[in-house]
């Protein structure tokens, strides 16, 4: 949790930006699950790569991001 102090002459303004931290958090671990689903569709039915890379991969990849963006 971080705070930020702000001077007004003698008078000190505390503002906890907790929850701002919560939902930056929240859009970051949501925006890493839909990239995760990309990447592992994309290596699952992308001729190039699922040719390379094992499908296990991808379902795997499929299945953490679905677990984050939740």
């Amino acid at each position: 949790m971080s705070t930020v102090v702000c001077q007004k002459g003698k008078d000190e303004q505390v503002i906890s930006t907790s929850s701002t931290d919560k939902s930056v958090r929240k859009l970051f671990t949501y925006q890493t699950g839909q990239a995760l689903i990309v990447l592992g569709t994309l290596f699952k039915h992308i001729p190039p790569f699922s040719e390379s890379i094992d499908k296990n991969t991808g379902n795997t990849l499929i299945s953490l991001g679905r677990k984050l963006k939740k």
